[in-house]
């Protein structure tokens, strides 16, 4: 069996108002955009039926793998799940809610075919728009952001902390990763750009969801964020 060139690797929790939609319009996108020998695989740590409505789906798409999970763990710990499952020579994380442009996904494949080992996605530079984010989580963020160029110096993307991100597979394994939760987006690029990988970061357009409700809690994840910073950090000298 010929593996796929490209795996898609999206983790859910508890979206039944709009999986179904996400993953249809997914789906008919990778014809809209000519995007070929590709894999969805859907970690799924759902409760509320979601989980149903997947499997139902995975019957319609071929190309759709769905692993259930009995506990939640986190959205890293999904992640991390999804690319030890994946075929693909090249990954790309996508989230269920499709905040991002799976438009963007073509170009960020081109780049890794020509030789980039991660694709980081920004918000924030240049050339990106923003549609819906709430105003105090936009201020974390870029906090966030600004504060791990000042504490690495050297680091110079805009947005360490997305997770729209593309990868060779077998790269991003030799990352060692071990973030369960949103913090895993910061891992990723810290841990790339310390051992030297060739990296690029490009502008996107990104949008609130439409329905459910954001599973990025402030409260939960600020912390989680700022022992990751400061546990690279310390690692990193």
């Amino acid at each position: 069996m010929q593996m796929p060139e490209l795996s898609i690797i999206i983790p859910t929790f508890n979206e039944k108002e709009i999986i179904k939609g996400s993953i249809s319009r997914i789906f008919r996108n990778f014809k809209k955009y000519n995007i070929k020998d590709v894999e969805v695989i859907v970690v799924d740590d759902s409760k509320d039926g979601t989980e149903k409505i997947l499997e139902k789906l995975s019957r319609s798409y071929k190309d759709l793998k769905v692993i259930h999970r009995q506990k939640s763990t986190g959205v890293g710990s999904a992640i991390r799940e999804g690319i030890r499952n994946s075929s693909g020579k090249y990954g790309i994380i996508f989230m269920s809610d499709a905040p991002d442009d799976i438009r963007y996904v073509p170009s960020m494949l081109e780049k890794l075919r020509k030789g980039y080992e991660f694709v980081h996605t920004s918000r924030f530079m240049k050339g990106s728009k923003i549609e819906g984010y709430p105003f105090i989580k936009t201020l974390a963020n870029r906090l966030a952001n600004y504060s791990v160029r000042v504490a690495f110096l050297r680091f110079d993307l805009k947005d360490f902390t997305s997770l729209f991100k593309g990868f060779k597979i077998e790269k991003v394994k030799e990352l060692s990763l071990e973030a369960n939760e949103f913090d895993i987006g910061l891992e990723i690029a810290l841990k790339a750009i310390r051992k030297g990988y060739k990296i690029v970061e490009v502008p996107v357009n990104w949008k609130e969801r439409e329905a459910g409700k954001s599973k990025l809690k402030l409260s939960k994840q600020a912390p989680q964020y700022a022992k990751r910073i400061l546990k690279l950090f310390f690692g990193y000298w």
